[in-house]
Formats: structure tokens, C-alpha cells, sequence
């Protein structure tokens, strides 16, 4: 029997993910400079390739959510998350209760970025959405729910089945739905 290295490597890659990822990112601290202009120089140069491989990336659940979580911390808004961890296990604690369903329509929620013909992002009513459930505040666990795009647009225009489902949500989150 032959000694397969890529396989090696992989298995231990797999062992070891704590330790990988504590190397990879000593490594690119070291390198940051040197990465980001091979990184940088390799999109120029490709691309198609780049721009198929990020849409495919942001398509997928957590590559959707990654983009929320960016969108959080870029808004100025009080985040009580530590990271992206800590927002993303928030969401998982959410899917488990309501699966991928919206709580205040029912709604399956999705997670595909849609673009137009020159490669502009266009809403899609389903996508799932942060929403702070009082205005006012922070993103935080009390106050951050995930519903679809639609319903927390909705907001100001709510029907009665909207309205009854929100107040259920408050009085979860909050113990009273008078606050």
C-alpha cells in the first residue's frame, strides 16, 4: 500500500480543525498584505470565476446569513452579538423552534440572492430578514427574530393575521404584550 500525503493531510486537517484554524489565521496575520494582493490580482483576473463562485457562496444559508451579520455591524445600530457565531446559533435556536418557516406568516423563508441582468442584488419577498421586533432597539436575542423580507416590510401595513402573530412574538420574547 502506497502513502497517499493529500490524503494524510486531509484526514489530519479534519482532526485538528482548532489547531488549523489557529495557524491559518497567525498565517494570515503574518501575510495579509501578500494575501490580499494575491487575492485581489486573482479576482481581476478571473472574474467570471469569482463572481459564479461568490453567488453560489452567498446562496447558500450561512453565506446569506454572513452578509446579514456584516450588514448588523455596518449599521451603527446597538449588537449585542459577540460574533458571528454567537448570531448565527441564534438563528439555528430560531430554525429549530419554527423550521425554515416565517414566524408571523408561515411562510417558507429562502435564502437566494436574486440579480438582474447587470449583476444588481433584487429583493426577494421570501428571503429570510433580521428583524428587531421593537424598533427602537438593538440587535439583540431578545429583540432580533428571523422572519421573511415581506413580513417585516409589511410592518406598516399589517393585516389582523400579521398583527395577532406579532403580538405573540412580543409577548414570547417580552412576557406581555403591552410594553
Amino acid at each position: 500500500m502506497r502513502f497517499n500525503q493529500k490524503e494524510y493531510n486531509k484526514k489530519w486537517r479534519l482532526k485538528n480543525k482548532e489547531h488549523k484554524k489557529e495557524y491559518d489565521k497567525e498565517w494570515y496575520q503574518k501575510n495579509k498584505e501578500r494575501s490580499i494582493k494575491r487575492t485581489l490580482e486573482w479576482r481581476k483576473n478571473n472574474k467570471e470565476r469569482y463572481d459564479k463562485s461568490t453567488k453560489k457562496r452567498l446562496n447558500t444559508e450561512k453565506g446569506f446569513l454572513r452578509v446579514m451579520w456584516q450588514s448588523i455591524k455596518d449599521s451603527g445600530r446597538d449588537n449585542s452579538f459577540k460574533d458571528f457565531d454567537d448570531f448565527y446559533n441564534h438563528w439555528l435556536k430560531q430554525k429549530k423552534i419554527y423550521g425554515m418557516k416565517c414566524p408571523g406568516t408561515g411562510v417558507e423563508m429562502t435564502t437566494k440572492l436574486l440579480f438582474n441582468k447587470k449583476g444588481k442584488y433584487k429583493r426577494c419577498e421570501t428571503n429570510i430578514s433580521k428583524d428587531r421586533i421593537l424598533n427602537p432597539k438593538g440587535y439583540s436575542h431578545q429583540n432580533l427574530i428571523f422572519t421573511s423580507w415581506k413580513y417585516n416590510n409589511a410592518k406598516s401595513n399589517f393585516t389582523p393575521k400579521m398583527a395577532r402573530a406579532f403580538l405573540k412574538i412580543v409577548k414570547e420574547r417580552y412576557g406581555t404584550e403591552i410594553i
